[in-house]
């Protein structure tokens, strides 16, 4: 009878762990994500697979969309000849938004239950289409990465082998209003570009164009028609070509490497300094006056060559919306984005025109070109000053200079903001402006707008999130002084890193990091061995680059002196990343006991957590003896710097 008690408890249990949705990978860590895949035939070659998510109550996973933070949900399919993906990966339900602290950001993320579909065509008769899902889930106290293979056996009709295909995970609904924002975002630029003066002149003469020849409305407004067409076609090219070269390692290069980033920063620059009056850009005169040559002929196909007219000789003016646009686009992970970031920049800036078609009376309420286009053109160039800081933090991170902190950015957009409201006030004065006799109205609400901003970002100097322009400003990691902690509460600046209590170089110090002022090491065996050498226990601190919660704890107890001190004068740290995607020597390589072959960093040390201690969260600390034997158990998040400091006690009185 006992027995059978017992086995009905098992089985009891084994229920509960299942409908908390756990499932066993990495020597029997729980993952909070159960994947669930299905495939549906909708035509003879073509297919539809599902995959379905269901996320653990009181967890949360992050979105497609690929910004720099958290790590965002990924599907990579193993692709080959005879298939192709058709289409985006779509889900079946909006994302939800909020920020995160964490990474100062606003994130996407789904909780519950949520669908992926991804349309396949095949050109064999029987295929296998497989890959890997990878995700991160996080709670209010931990994060899990995670990830799960795929497969699926279609069976279709034989035909001709399609072309190679790549992946473009994030779907047209997958970040909801995402490609409507970025669509009204480039409409919006598109009709700024109007107010600039290489192309503000042009709307009365452009205008007078169409009117030329004939007074019948119905031609006038064809011409206008097919002048605006025109101007979106030539952006639209502009985008699929951009589009014709996109992938995801062209995405991942633009955001991350130091070339590309560099490239940018000063053709921002350049720019900025055109924008001032210091020099005028200009593409070659040949291709402006071929174009108008063209346009002198008259008749329909003249709208055409005076569209093409118009986006050469504005391109000094509109390069920096183009530019701004296609840097999004292209780190955006939609293949098409460019193309709709182009459609939408070349419909809003002919715009105006076919309007003026339309209605050429309005043309008597235009404002005369003047100085005020020349001030416009000038605010510009304060924006585009400050915008260009951002590529110069990414070519930053990749030298770890940590010469473009967080204080030197806010303050460099604190000088832009003060001088762009003085120079709006008509107290600064640049070679090319006109006299300014009085401030009208609008001009005095963009002054009073910019020293606004000027006093919204002075907290920023002392530590405050900013959590408006967060997005666009270095990470709270690069603050160099802060008296601001998470809770708001006044905190003692980090000392310098105690070196002495280190045995060499550490390993990966280059790119990886531990809170500031704390030393230590990022490789298990090297930290080890430093432990025997000084005779000390050791702290191990799994962490991630995408954890939320562990860049909490760095901005919080981990700001402690007195936490500070103990781990330095006590403990050899050793800090885990467990999403690190650098690729380790092969004789570095980990097999699983499934016969995974685990090549990075972050692989062989989150294995290393779920084998160990059967957990595959951060953040999490451990403490243990030399020979990485766990001495007290381990503690994962933790706000509370007297409980922290509580718990590191009682793991050195445990030796």
């Amino acid at each position: 009878m006992k027995r059978i008690l017992a086995f009905i408890c098992l089985l009891l249990t084994l229920k509960i762990v299942d409908a908390q949705g756990f499932n066993l990978d990495f020597g029997g860590a729980p993952k909070m994500v159960s994947w669930t895949f299905a495939s549906q035939k909708t035509g003879d070659n073509e297919f539809e697979l599902s995959f379905k998510a269901e996320i653990s109550s009181g967890y949360y996973m992050y979105g497609l969309e690929k910004i720099d933070g958290p790590l965002p949900l990924e599907f990579t399919f193993e692709l080959g000849r005879d298939y192709k993906l058709v289409d985006e990966m779509i889900p079946d339900k909006k994302s939800k938004e909020k920020f995160d602290k964490g990474f100062e950001i606003n994130v996407k993320y789904y909780e519950g239950t949520v669908t992926f579909k991804q349309k396949v065509k095949t050109s064999a008769a029987k295929v296998n289409v497989k890959g890997i899902v990878s995700y991160q889930v996080c709670s209010s106290e931990q994060c899990i990465p995670g990830d799960s293979e795929f497969s699926f056996d279609l069976e279709g009709i034989a035909d001709k082998p399609v072309a190679k295909s790549t992946v473009n995970p994030v779907a047209a609904g997958g970040g909801g209003n995402s490609l409507l924002g970025f669509f009204v975002l480039a409409l919006f630029m598109g009709l700024l570009g109007v107010l600039t003066p290489c192309v503000f002149p042009m709307i009365p003469m452009t205008v007078s164009f169409f009117m030329s020849g004939s007074d019948k409305k119905a031609v006038i407004v064809t011409k206008g028609l097919i002048f605006w067409l025109s101007i979106t076609l030539i952006y639209t090219l502009v985008g699929l070509t951009v589009t014709a070269t996109h992938n995801e390692a062209f995405a991942t290069t633009l955001s991350s490497h130091w070339i590309p980033n560099l490239l940018f920063f000063i053709l921002f620059i350049v720019f900025a300094l055109s924008f001032f009056g210091l020099f005028e850009i200009t593409l070659p005169s040949g291709l402006a006056n071929k174009a108008d040559r063209q346009a002198d002929k008259g008749g329909y196909l003249a709208s055409f060559f005076l569209a093409i007219t118009l986006a050469v000789v504005s391109f000094s003016c509109t390069g920096p919306f183009v530019g701004t646009l296609l840097v999004e686009s292209a780190r955006g992970g939609i293949a098409l984005k460019p193309v709709l970031g182009m459609f939408g920049f070349g419909l809003g800036l002919g715009l105006p025109f076919i309007v003026f078609a339309f209605l050429p009376s309005l043309m008597k309420k235009l404002p005369k070109s003047g100085g005020w286009l020349n001030a416009v053109k000038v605010v510009f160039a304060f924006v585009i000053s400050g915008m260009s800081l951002k590529f110069l933090d990414i070519v930053d991170n990749y030298f770890t200079l940590n010469i473009i902190t967080r204080d030197v950015v806010i303050a460099i957009w604190i000088s832009l903001s003060i001088v762009a409201g003085l120079y709006l006030l008509g107290k600064i004065k640049l070679p090319h402006d006109s006299d300014l006799k009085h401030v009208g109205v609008f001009r005095l609400i963009l002054a009073i707008a910019s020293f606004s901003f000027a006093f919204y970002l002075l907290p920023g100097l002392f530590g405050a999130p900013l959590s408006a322009v967060s997005a666009f400003i270095p990470a709270q990691e690069k603050q160099v002084f802060s008296i601001i902690s998470e809770n708001n509460a006044p905190v003692q600046a980090a000392t310098a890193m105690n070196t002495s209590n280190l045995c060499g170089v550490p390993k990966y110090s280059g790119f990886l990091t531990l809170p500031k002022g704390i030393s230590g090491y990022f490789d298990l065996k090297e930290g080890l061995a430093c432990a025997k050498e000084k005779n000390k226990p050791v702290f191990l601190d799994f962490k991630g680059h995408s954890c939320s919660n562990c860049k909490k704890m760095e901005k919080g107890i981990f700001l402690d002196q007195r936490i500070i001190n103990i781990l330095n004068e006590k403990f050899i740290v050793i800090g885990l990343y467990t999403d690190d995607k650098t690729e380790l020597p092969e004789n570095e390589h980990v097999t699983t006991s499934s016969g995974r072959v685990l090549k990075t960093i972050g692989a062989v040390n989150l294995n290393y957590e779920a084998e160990t201690y059967g957990l595959n969260a951060q953040p999490y600390f451990v403490i243990t003896d030399a020979d990485g034997k766990a001495i007290i158990e381990g503690i994962g998040y933790e706000t509370d710097a007297d409980k922290f400091l509580q718990w590191l006690q009682k793991g050195l009185n445990g030796l």
